[in-house]
């Protein structure tokens, strides 16, 4: 387990316990960096104990969470 796993787990699960939205049992994050010249790069961080699969079944059923309302939305259905 990476130190940045660990701190990621334990930041997730005291940020999402405040706003009472469960026990954290896994997940991914993808985020944009900037290093120091300005150069983008995506970082992909997951909790400790999370699998590829697991990680790539995660990133997936997300995107497909995004794409059903914003396909509805520029379809001019309902939400």
């Amino acid at each position: 387990m990476s130190e940045l796993s660990a701190d990621v787990e334990m930041a997730l699960t005291e940020v999402l316990g405040g706003h009472e939205r469960g026990i954290l049992s896994r997940a991914v994050i993808v985020a944009e960096m900037l290093d120091g010249d300005g150069e983008r790069a995506l970082s992909i961080v997951t909790t400790p104990g999370v699998t590829e699969w697991d990680a790539l079944g995660l990133c997936r059923y997300g995107v497909l969470s995004i794409e059903g309302p914003a396909a509805a939305h520029f379809a001019g259905g309902p939400e």
